[in-house]
């Protein structure tokens, strides 16, 4: 007896491509409020996880970025921004914004976060990481990634622009999304660390 698919070619393709379709990995990429990033990065040799990511708003009403934060599976959401650990916050931006916004905005919620000491500590470099910062369009990237051997990375769209070393300039950076008592955004921060 013929089996009925192979009676019907074009059945029989179907069920191939189907099944192809099917066996290929779950998760290519993962989707934030529909814009995709990748399950995993490479900082330096390590491959890093994505942890979590969700979409930050201004006055609730304006979507200005989705973003996903890498981190090593086995450090705590509450360890990460202290560890010495690789990681890495990627936001995809969903409208224009300038140099100089960024300049301003990171360095008016670090002086909020940090104290005298640790803003004299880090006023050099983050001078430096500052003038880096480039005007952005709608679709653009920013990373900022940390490696315990190369420190802190600003990527634009894949590019870096700028390297600045040290634990304490990750933490203060990171701490503008992570810290646990005045993050840019609570909800923010509890989507990126789930």
């Amino acid at each position: 007896m013929i089996p009925p698919c192979a009676r019907h070619p074009t059945l029989s393709l179907a069920i191939v491509i189907l099944f192809l379709l099917l066996s290929l990995p779950a998760s290519a990429s993962v989707r934030v409020s529909g814009i995709e990033f990748a399950p995993a990065v490479a900082i330096g040799e390590t491959e890093i996880p994505l942890r979590g990511g969700g979409l930050f708003r201004y006055a609730v009403v304006f979507r200005v970025y989705a973003g996903v934060l890498y981190a090593p599976a086995d450090v705590a959401g509450t360890d990460i921004l202290e560890a010495d650990v690789p990681k890495r916050l990627e936001l995809h931006y969903l409208l224009d914004i300038s140099a100089d916004d960024f300049r301003k905005s990171g360095t008016t919620l670090i002086e909020k976060q940090q104290g005298p000491e640790v803003l004299t500590a880090l006023a050099e470099r983050l001078e430096r990481f500052n003038a880096a910062y480039q005007d952005i369009q709608e679709g653009d990237r920013y990373a900022l990634e940390y490696h315990p051997d190369h420190g802190t990375r600003l990527l634009l769209n894949g590019e870096e622009l700028v390297r600045v070393p040290g634990l304490d300039f990750a933490q203060a950076y990171f701490g503008i999304w992570l810290d646990p008592r005045e993050p840019l955004s609570s909800s923010f921060r509890n989507d990126l660390l789930a």
